[in-house]
């Protein structure tokens, strides 16, 4: 009976309620998310070391990554996933610096690989989700050499702004949407660092010690 009243007192609140329709969702009103988003994200993201660079598409995309090679020693070594945005400007980047190579790198773990992987000066990879809240990369394993962005001491992400998430929780609510099933999804926020040793802040003991982030409005030319 007790339930029964309260359901019934529910109703009656109910009953007069008028609900307000959905805001209209116009392409004027994801661009003008997008680009808050892609604002947030570069402010939090630089606040903790990361290099954010805000292109207009490949082109743009591989000029900024010949420039980080660039600033590496002589013929460069560098390492990247096989997928299609990072495997073509990590291609075309490289191949407009003299003696510098590239070695695609997908989830295999043999000797060989590893030691190209521990041996490179630059690690490049896409992400999947940027977090505007805190400008952290979420990287999905999906069959990918994690190695990629942990072991050089450059790691380079290269992602269009589709992939901005307002925060952690939205990123992680569609990757379980899209029914992922990854062994490891790793957070990246900022270079790697740590203060475990006399509390005194060290950048790249674990991890890279430098953090580009090429956030592309586009992703095709």
């Amino acid at each position: 009976m007790a339930r029964e009243a309260v359901l019934d007192g529910v109703r009656s609140a109910l009953a007069g309620a008028v609900i307000p329709p959905l805001p209209r969702v116009t392409a004027a009103t994801v661009a003008t998310d997008r680009e808050l988003l892609g604002a947030r994200f570069t402010r939090e993201a630089r606040a903790v070391g990361t290099v954010v660079h805000e292109v207009a598409g490949p082109s743009a995309a591989i000029e900024v990554v010949v420039g980080i090679l660039r600033a590496l020693p002589a013929a460069p070594r560098a390492v990247a996933w096989p997928t299609p945005l990072a495997r073509t400007i990590a291609t075309a980047a490289v191949a407009a610096i003299p003696h510098a190579t590239l070695r695609i790198v997908d989830g295999t773990n043999d000797a060989e690989v590893s030691a190209d992987v521990a041996a490179a000066d630059v690690g490049l990879t896409t992400a999947d989700y940027l977090v505007a809240e805190s400008g952290t990369l979420v990287l999905r394993a999906d069959g990918r050499a994690r190695s990629v962005s942990l072991l050089p001491p450059v790691h380079v992400a290269i992602v269009t702004r589709d992939r901005l998430w307002a925060d952690l929780g939205a990123a992680l609510a569609d990757l379980r949407a899209a029914g992922a099933r990854d062994s490891c999804v790793t957070l990246v926020t900022g270079p790697s660092r740590t203060a475990d040793i006399e509390k005194k802040l060290v950048v790249g003991v674990h991890g890279p010690c430098a953090l580009h982030v090429v956030l592309l409005e586009r992703g095709e030319a």
